[in-house]
């Protein structure tokens, strides 16, 4: 039996009733109705309806749509482009998937709009869909084979005549699982298309782009369209994929799967360095667009900006494309001067302009941030880098009284703005922003709203637990974190607490400093908070009486302790021929470990 043509009524079809209106009729199908326009067919109608327009790459839904800026992001671009050839190295040829994961921020969607157009320009590109966690139409996976389809139709003649009765025949489809709709609407029709075609497969395109997909609503739905592309690209090696993502917990796992590991290759962009020399690039360019064209750049010094103020920019940055343009986009307001806007950016301008200059990107970490689960106890870990870079996250489960593991579970949610792992060398898993704004957004009560942290109050907690911590001897707990008790004179009642409590006698009477010749290698964590601790009992010995007390006290017994254990080393010691009066070594280094410290 032949199979119906494309203007055909499709089998089983349910045609209730039509309405004609000019050169457009409405068609009631199953109790659902689609306009139909002059000429065209059921099932193309169907598919129209079902498109997501404002996921295409050039939609003209979508207000100033993210880009590369030029002469940016130059490699990763081109790497794409030659891997769609498939005149990059053999080994990632072979993947018929990469997936480009970073940084929220870092420019990922400006990358997948770049390569579109230039994959669309060069004859490339079946189809792009962009996901968007704030558009209703396409924030969701309901629309992406109907879309990615639909510009199939429009650039492949010959694949909306093959496809437009496989709709008709079946209006439902679209409610169909995702894997069934990719291989019925895209990858069997492609082939019946390619095997029609005499002249081969190389001169068909072959991308499909699916940017965004952290932004897709349910993350059960991102997972199953992970595992639709790998089931689909068993039938067929001529389609490839481009997917961008956050690095988001659940993404990660999914890529991690058996059937995935071996088909896809992974762009980190953060491991991507010269992001930040795009950065300077992008910035030095836009500043000079600035200098030449803003209607108050005869109000501009002629230094401006200097190098410093472009170098703290980049820095701040942290190599994500978010912050330098949310800066440019703020300062280039028609309405101020931009050389004011730019202090009121390094909080040298005041009183502060009414607009923030962050909206955009405290949007963004508020949204990534208030997914956790248990923001309470998050809050209380993002203190940790906020204020001493890049914390052990043993030591943040020690002082927060945690269980081993807990806090990157906790942060699984926030992976595209936090990151847990091995930095820079191995020193253990541990814990640091990919964005150094976040500690300003986080320290910002007007910012950061109730997600705001007092940064002084948790340093000050942190001071007084791990004081706490050193007092019940347990060498066991490893916290190796120095940066509370350095130069600092901030104090309060659980600090002074913890001090009159701790026991100096016999902390110092402990094998800790050396390998004493009677125990184990003593522990190099408590040398370090000994010589910290110190150091800050020295510092608030003056803030009142009552420091000063303790302080006294501390160094008396700390003295006492040393001279206890020194008693203790020569008791031990066998005297030789003409070597009565030998140190020995071990004796040495204790003694000279705090020469500079001048306590009395």
């Amino acid at each position: 039996m032949s199979q119906p043509g494309p203007h055909a009524n499709p089998k089983f079809l349910q045609i209730e009733r039509s309405i004609v209106a000019g050169g457009t009729f409405t068609q009631h199908i199953d109790n659902r109705h689609y306009t139909l326009r002059s000429g065209e067919n059921v099932g193309y109608a169907i598919l129209r309806e079902n498109v997501a327009t404002a996921a295409m790459h050039d939609s003209i839904h979508v207000v100033d749509p993210p880009k590369c800026h030029p002469n940016t992001r130059v490699a990763i671009i081109q790497s794409v482009i030659d891997w769609t050839k498939g005149v990059l190295d053999e080994e990632i040829n072979r993947k018929p998937i990469i997936w480009l994961n970073g940084a929220a921020g870092a420019g990922k969607s400006a990358i997948a709009r770049s390569v579109a157009e230039r994959c669309f320009e060069e004859g490339l590109l079946l189809g792009s869909f962009f996901f968007a966690a704030a558009d209703p139409t396409r924030n969701h996976v309901r629309g992406l084979v109907a879309t990615i389809c639909y510009q199939m139709c429009k650039t492949l003649p010959g694949f909306c005549d093959i496809v437009s009765p496989l709709i008709a025949n079946d209006p439902l489809i679209f409610s169909s699982s995702i894997t069934t709709q990719l291989i019925t609407l895209i990858f069997d029709p492609l082939c019946r298309l390619i095997l029609s075609d005499h002249s081969g497969p190389t001169k068909f395109p072959r991308l499909i782009i699916i940017d965004g997909l952290d932004e897709c609503s349910e993350s059960m739905d991102q997972k199953n369209l992970l595992l639709a592309l790998q089931e689909a690209t068993r039938s067929t090696t001529l389609i490839r994929f481009f997917v961008c993502s956050r690095p988001e917990n659940h993404i990660n796992a999914a890529f991690c799967l058996p059937p995935m590991a071996n088909i896809f290759y992974k762009i980190f962009l953060d491991e991507d360095h010269s992001g930040w020399v795009d950065i300077w690039h992008y910035l030095e360019d836009k500043f000079a667009e600035i200098k030449e064209g803003h209607v108050f750049k005869h109000t501009l010094p002629a230094a401006w900006p200097t190098f410093g103020m472009v170098n703290d920019l980049v820095s701040k940055s942290s190599g994500q494309f978010i912050y330098a343009s949310t800066v440019i986009k703020y300062i280039e307001s028609p309405r101020h001067r931009p050389n004011q806007r730019l202090e009121a950016i390094f909080n040298l301008q005041e009183p502060a302009f009414k607009d923030l200059p962050f909206t955009q990107l405290d949007a963004l970490y508020r949204h990534v941030i208030s997914k956790a689960e248990n923001l309470p106890k998050v809050l209380d870990i993002l203190a940790f880098p906020a204020l001493y870079g890049n914390p052990s996250a043993e030591s943040i489960e020690v002082i927060l009284q945690l269980q081993e593991g807990d806090v990157e579970i906790m942060l699984a949610d926030l992976q595209s703005i936090v990151r847990v792992g091995v930095w820079p060398i191995p020193h253990g898993i541990q814990v640091w922003f990919l964005h150094k704004s976040l500690t300003d957004f986080l320290s910002d009560r007007q910012r950061a709203g109730e997600l705001y942290q007092d940064l002084l109050a948790a340093r000050l907690q942190h001071i007084a637990r791990i004081i706490s911590i050193f007092s019940v001897g347990s060498r066991a707990q490893r916290v190796d974190l120095q940066g509370p008790l350095k130069n600092t004179t901030h104090l309060s009642r659980d600090i002074l607490q913890a001090a009159q409590q701790f026991p100096m006698f016999k902390f110092i009477k402990c094998p800790l400093l050396v390998d004493n010749g009677r125990g184990p290698q003593s522990d190099w964590f408590d040398s370090v908070f000994l010589m910290d601790y110190i150091e800050y009992l020295c510092g608030i010995k003056n803030v009142s009486e009552a420091t000063n007390l303790v302080y006294m006290e501390q160094m008396s017994q700390y003295c006492k302790g040393v001279l206890s254990a020194l008693e203790d080393d020569f008791s031990d010691i066998v005297p030789k021929q003409n070597s009565s009066l030998a140190t020995p070594r071990h004796i040495r280094k204790r003694y000279a470990l705090y020469p500079q410290h001048q306590w009395f």
